[in-house]
């Protein structure tokens, strides 16, 4: 695996989503959903408690999780990066799924291919622009069965 030297605010930091024609600010997020599979007092219990602030906070201070909970103090996030997210998330009026989110795990969400791939390629290859618009085209028709 590779490491980054890269620290906090001078090698990477966060923005806000660009307007578009003076579009109102917007969050892009990424979701998670509960399941369960049995319908018993301690699973409701369980569920319940999860959508909690209390239950948030605990997730937030461990790092990695953001929360929509305007409940939840953004004090208890480990660091500024984490804050500002989470503040704009819990803020927004506006929120959008990322496209990983709304297309078909083969193209959004599998290791290795479609958009997952393509996007770590242009990364590697920022100047590529043409080529990654092409390969993600080509991969979102092959996973959508167009």
């Amino acid at each position: 695996t590779s490491s980054t030297k890269a620290q906090p605010k001078t090698g990477f930091d966060v923005f806000a989503f660009p307007s578009i024609n003076n579009s109102p600010p917007a969050v892009l997020l990424a979701g998670d959903t509960v399941i369960t599979f049995s319908d018993t007092p301690a699973v409701q219990a369980l569920v319940s408690y999860l959508a909690t602030s209390e239950a948030a906070s605990i997730w937030a201070a461990k790092g990695g999780f953001s929360t929509a909970n305007k409940k939840v103090d953004p004090s208890v996030y480990p660091d500024d990066i984490a804050r500002a997210t989470a503040t704009a998330l819990a803020d927004a009026e506006t929120s959008r799924f990322d496209m990983s989110d709304l297309a078909p795990a083969a193209f959004g969400g599998t290791v290795g291919q479609g958009e997952w791939k393509d996007m770590q390629d242009f990364v590697k290859s920022p100047d590529d622009v043409d080529g990654i618009a092409t390969r993600l085209e080509a991969d979102a028709a092959k996973a959508f069965g167009s």
